[in-house]
């Protein structure tokens, strides 16, 4: 059994082989290679933008995000910046620009960039996103984090809704044994 085995994958090894060497040294499979490299294009160039595809902004933020990746924090700090000009409303780029300073040590830059994500945010009412935001900023400067935490606080008894029957006669509930 073992021999069987070892036998086709012998041949299945030399097979491969001789496919991928067909395929660099002659031009056979070129014409097909690029005639689905150019359909793939033209069905990747036509996807729409908005909420079915990618925007403009997303794209800038994925290159942003790239170019900290291969280390070069200077060119995704300009197109973080970019975007933000772009857009003055967008609280993820003004966060993840955060990310870049506070990674790379410039903590007070970051410290501003958390807490104006924090301030879009609040004016979204994503209350929810603001509060991780809150120790890295406390951390760097209180009294920033402090002006936020208010700020937040009142967002929050803004949305809350009053106690029920504040202000109004409640009945009891009438339970099956009272009812006539």
């Amino acid at each position: 059994m073992l021999s069987r085995i070892a036998y086709w994958l012998v041949w299945a090894a030399l097979t491969a082989v001789v496919l991928v060497l067909v395929y660099k040294n002659t031009d056979w499979f070129k014409p097909a290679a690029d005639k689905a490299m150019d359909s793939v294009k033209s069905v990747v160039s036509n996807v729409p933008s908005g909420p079915f595809g990618k925007d403009k902004a997303s794209d800038n933020l994925s290159n942003a995000r790239e170019a900290f990746a291969r280390g070069d924090v200077d060119g995704a700090v300009t197109i973080y910046i970019d975007v933000i000009k772009k857009n003055a409303n967008n609280a993820d780029a003004r966060g993840e620009l955060g990310n870049v300073y506070y990674l790379t040590g410039r903590l007070p830059e970051a410290a501003q960039a958390y807490y104006d994500a924090a301030n879009l945010l609040l004016d979204k009412k994503e209350l929810d996103r603001v509060d991780p935001l809150l120790p890295v900023i406390a951390q760097i400067n209180p009294m920033m984090a402090d002006e936020l935490f208010q700020k937040l606080s009142r967002a929050m008894d803004s949305t809350m809704m009053p106690p029920p029957g504040q202000g109004q006669f409640q009945q009891p509930p009438q339970s099956a044994l009272t009812r006539h």
